[in-house]
């Protein structure tokens, strides 16, 4: 079990980084769980119930790609970048428009962060 939570922490940490000129893809915005900033984006319950239920499905996704493919890295890849676009439209899907913005906010917050504490 645990080398399984190594692969999938491998994966998310492989399917790569989003640059600030790729904030304008809904998909790509995704890559962290909305949900430790469900209190800032004002997530009702249905929606944190919705964007866990996501979540489950992606890592299952995960985990029978690994199944399938785990001796095929490009494979492998090719079906975990699949899986985190599909679950990064279904969780943005899920937000109203407001939720959007706040989300984008902290988006660029945080690549700004990253960005800052890189130089």
């Amino acid at each position: 079990m645990k080398k399984v939570i190594i692969v999938f922490s491998a994966i998310l940490f492989a399917v790569g980084s989003v640059s600030a000129q790729d904030i304008k893809e809904p998909e790509k915005l995704i890559q962290y769980d909305p949900l430790f900033w469900k209190d800032q984006l004002k997530l009702d319950n249905d929606q944190c119930i919705k964007i866990r239920e996501i979540n489950g499905e992606y890592y299952k996704s995960l985990f029978v790609a690994y199944q399938e493919e785990k001796n095929d890295r490009k494979a492998l890849r090719k079906l975990a970048d699949k899986s985190l676009m599909r679950r990064n439209q279904e969780i943005w899907d899920t937000f109203d428009s407001k939720q959007r913005k706040r989300w984008k906010r902290i988006w660029q917050a945080s690549i700004a962060q990253d960005t800052h504490n890189e130089s």
